[in-house]
């Protein structure tokens, strides 16, 4: 049975929402160290980042660079959440994939804009990093993951990596999807074209972003995501009247990418 990396970051999150709530961590005080917090719950930096910015959102702590996470409230506030009923079906994965379309499209074009060399650097850390990982799906999901939040960050705007925070679940269930997919076929004679042509897909986005070229960055970014369309096999002619019907991505204008 295939176990979601999403349930580490659920485990590390309730944890920590129970502490807050019992008292263990007053409100005044500072959470451990991402490092330490890893170090107990035999996770990544990444699942710890996921985990204390899913509080943030709800409004028990409080993070600032260099400073750590503080607790401002015992009690949570759920702001504005999406529902979630199990594995996603095609349907509910075209929902995500629209929203993704327009919103990583508009973030990688912010980024293209206002990222610095280091956002650059970074980006291209967590390529390399992922590129070594491409056969690991634990690491590959991760590296992944904190390339599209590592672009939200690069916007320098603060509401887009607070949204993909909102959104963490289902951009993690979307992308978790198409990289298992790929992952399912890459014993077959195109399974290791696919999976680097995936990963130079990410570098079409990280290149544009460092010419400083908004648009070639929207177009590479909505490109990554409507090929990722295709290869999950949802039906790009029309959208389900009823939710049980093919699932349609809409291709966004000059992005199609020859697969």
């Amino acid at each position: 049975m295939q176990v979601s990396v999403q349930t580490l970051t659920d485990r590390v999150a309730d944890v920590l929402q129970q502490r807050i709530a019992a008292g263990h961590y007053p409100v005044g005080a500072k959470l451990p160290s991402g490092r330490l917090l890893a170090e107990e719950f035999d996770v990544s930096p990444a699942v710890i980042r996921e985990a204390t910015e899913r509080l943030r959102t709800k409004g028990l702590v409080r993070s600032r660079q260099g400073a750590g996470c503080t607790v401002i409230s015992d009690s949570v506030n759920e702001g504005f959440q999406m529902s979630l009923s199990g594995e996603p079906g095609g349907q509910a994965l075209r929902h995500i994939y629209e929203l993704r379309l327009d919103i990583e499209g508009g973030a990688a074009a912010l980024a293209a804009r206002w990222a610095s060399d280091a956002d650059i650097a970074g980006m291209r850390s967590i390529l390399a990093a992922l590129r070594k990982a491409l056969r690991t799906p634990r690491q590959a999901l991760e590296w992944d993951l904190g390339f599209h939040q590592a672009v939200a960050l690069a916007t320098h705007n603060p509401h887009y990596p607070q949204l993909l925070a909102y959104l963490s679940e289902q951009w993690r269930q979307s992308v978790q999807a198409a990289r298992q997919h790929t992952l399912d076929i890459q014993r077959g004679k195109t399974g290791s074209r696919l999976l680097h042509q995936v990963h130079d897909e990410h570098v079409a986005v990280l290149e544009a972003i460092a010419r400083h070229d908004p648009e070639g960055a929207r177009v590479a970014a909505q490109a990554h995501l409507y090929n990722a369309c295709l290869r999950l096999g949802l039906d790009l002619s029309s959208a389900p009247e009823d939710g049980t019907g093919p699932a349609a991505c809409p291709m966004p204008p000059s992005s199609r990418v020859s697969l």
